[in-house]
């Protein structure tokens, strides 16, 4: 054996460790030959050579914590993924050293939305490094980490250095964007500043109100209401909306507080539905600068507004009420030169008979399109029906867009066929019985070869305990916009076994007179209770584009301009909720909607829906009354 092979045979024997073969390897010249040389070749050798040389570059960078393997980033893995809006959390650590780490520099960029936890300057004291929070930008974001074995990067480490990446994608969905910008005000000491915005987001967005850029606590909803408005208040307001897309910031809205009215109502009358003999009171609550007067005046259907002899104090008492006495009342409180009106409130009697007698839809119907009003009948047997689609004929009432030659069709609900159509209303083969018919019922009449429709009509109904609903759809034979005004008229009586139950009305409503605009009329000797709604971004859960998305709705008797019940948001309130349910209205399932319903008793005559968008908003709508049972 020479002296190379007993040289090596003897290491072997002995099982030296791989750290004293290495020293013994780097001082002896003639192992160092052996390594590049003979027993290169021997797999014997070649075996312990290789873990000599492993444990030469391990122990040549080890120096506690440097040349630790890996960094360990756990569940999230390296890089990690996280979305925008979304909350993120990780915990790292640089694992495979012989010593855990007591300190990290951390340097790179950093996500927008997370930090790190006691991150001081760029020093993290601890074993693990955790970073959290939900990230608002989206990007690719490198960090890089060192670690030391003592605290305050002291100590042996520093070497080498990881990378640990983060990719932020954007979250799906749309981000805020303001449409309507919410308007500067002026409003007397005392009074009520409200300010509200539209605009578009998916999902559905936060709100946060700000006062001269500090955000206001509570005020988290799209609608920001001041009451008893003091000087301190003025101010620019702005808000913030926010969702997992993004997020946007209005425009500012100056509030400005003038001095204190010279009368104000601070307590307005409530609604009564009193009981036929019983009592009716009313009061109201004012303040002014000098000595107060009332004058309480009623309006009723068919009589107009008068004021009310001898009621000129802060109550209204009526005793014995009768039938008479249903409809509007308010009192003007003056001091001086100055007065200010109340609010209407509401007069009505338990009991009595009445019915919908009448429904009609003014709306503005576009080139190609139609306008499309509904109604449901509950019955049995047939029912007598008047139908009117009037364009020409509006011409007379100062409508200079009407529709120049309207065709109606009426289509049984979920049916597509037609079962009549009339294109002029002289081509009806029951012409004359038709015009009497619709004089009677107090109809404005058509002109002698007008191109307006109209039909008179029998349709049958299920049975006494259902109901049956019908669509008119209306459109130019021309094929050209303009606006129409529907109308349904019941010849019937009061108390008759088939009666109508709600109306509706499916368009585009514009500003003015290209406003969506229903309308009925209570007939008989009773008050009604009727469920109002106009729908706007619930339309938009069933596939209807384009849709308003903050409608109001207000109720006024016919030909008056005020107004005696109005709702912007709904509330999501239980009241509503269960009239949707007796009235078989569909629900609006997000209590926060900016759709508008109301719940209102009124008395006999005509009233007008008048629908209209937040900041002049427009866009498609669905109006809705319905008569909710008693």
């Amino acid at each position: 054996m020479n002296t190379f092979a007993t040289v090596y045979f003897r290491f072997r024997w002995l099982h030296l460790p791989a750290a004293v073969l290495m020293v013994l390897l780097q001082r002896l010249p003639m192992l160092r030959a052996v390594v590049t040389t003979e027993f290169v070749v021997s797999s014997g050798v070649s075996s312990v050579l290789k873990g000599v040389l492993v444990g030469s570059a391990a122990l040549g960078t080890v120096q506690t914590v440097a040349g630790a393997t890996e960094l360990n980033a756990g569940s999230t893995g390296n890089p990690a993924s996280a979305t925008v809006g979304q909350a993120f959390a990780a915990a790292i650590a640089v694992t495979g050293a012989p010593a855990n780490a007591a300190s990290y520099e951390v340097t790179g960029s950093i996500p927008a939305g997370l930090s790190f936890a006691n991150l001081s300057g760029d020093t993290v004291n601890g074993a693990t490094l955790t970073i959290s929070g939900t990230p608002t930008e989206s990007g690719e974001f490198t960090m890089m980490i060192r670690a030391w074995k003592a605290a305050n990067k002291t100590g042996q480490g520093g070497t080498p250095t990881f990378n640990y990446v983060i990719n932020v994608e954007a979250a799906a969905g749309t981000a805020p964007m303001i449409t309507d910008q919410p308007d500067s005000i002026s409003v007397p000491e005392g009074g009520t500043a409200t300010f509200e915005l539209d605009g578009t987001a998916d999902p559905e967005p936060t709100f946060q109100w700000r006062k001269d850029g500090v955000a206001i606590n509570g005020a988290t909803s799209s609608t920001l209401t001041i009451t008893s408005v003091s000087p301190s208040d003025a101010g620019d307001y702005t808000v913030v909306i926010t969702n997992s897309a993004g997020s946007a910031t209005s425009a500012a809205a100056t509030l400005t507080v003038t001095a204190p009215a010279a009368v104000m109502v601070s307590t307005q009358p409530a609604s009564i539905d009193a009981i036929a003999g019983g009592t009716a009171a009313m009061s109201v609550s004012a303040t002014g600068s000098g000595s107060l007067t009332y004058q309480w005046f009623r309006y009723k259907n068919g009589d107009g507004q008068s004021p009310i002899a001898g009621a000129t104090t802060d109550s209204l008492v009526i005793r014995p009420v009768a039938a008479s006495d249903m409809g509007f009342y308010f009192v003007r409180v003056s001091s001086g030169s100055t007065s200010v009106d109340s609010d209407y409130a509401i007069l009505t009697l338990q009991g009595g008979t009445s019915r919908l007698a009448n429904l009609s839809t003014r709306g503005s119907v576009p080139a190609g399109g139609e306008l499309t009003p509904g109604f449901v009948l509950r019955g049995d047997g047939s029912k007598d029906l008047v139908i009117r689609a009037v364009g020409p004929e509006l011409a007379d009432f100062g409508v200079t867009t009407a529709m120049d030659d309207p065709t109606l069709s009426l289509v049984p609900l979920g049916g597509s066929a037609a079962q009549l159509t009339n294109d002029n209303w002289q081509d009806s083969a029951n012409s004359a019985e038709l015009a009497t018919k619709s004089a009677s019922l107090g109809a404005f009449p058509l002109n002698a070869g007008s191109l307006d429709a109209s039909v008179l009509t029998s349709v049958s109904l299920p049975n006494s305990a259902g109901s049956k609903g019908f669509t008119v759809q209306i459109t130019s034979t021309s094929g050209t916009a303009g606006i129409a005004l529907a109308e349904v008229y019941d010849p019937d009586a009061a108390g008759t076994a088939a009666q109508l139950t709600n109306i509706s009305a499916r368009g585009f409503s514009g500003l003015g007179a290209e406003a969506l605009s229903p309308g009925f009329v209570i007939d008989g000797d009773g008050a009604k209770t009727m469920l109002i709604r106009v729908v706007g971004p619930r339309l938009a859960d069933f596939g209807v584009p384009g849709t308003m998305t903050n409608p109001r709705l207000e109720v006024i008797p016919g030909g008056q301009p005020f107004v005696v019940a109005e709702n912007d948001d709904w509330g999501g309130t239980t009241a509503l909720k269960t009239a949707f349910q007796t009235t078989g209205a569909f629900e609006f399932t997000d209590d926060g909607s900016r759709d508008a319903a109301v719940v209102v008793r009124l008395p006999p005559g005509p009233y007008t829906v008048r629908p209209s968008g937040a900041n002049d908003g427009t866009g498609v709508i669905l109006v809705e009354a319905y008569e909710v049972p008693e």
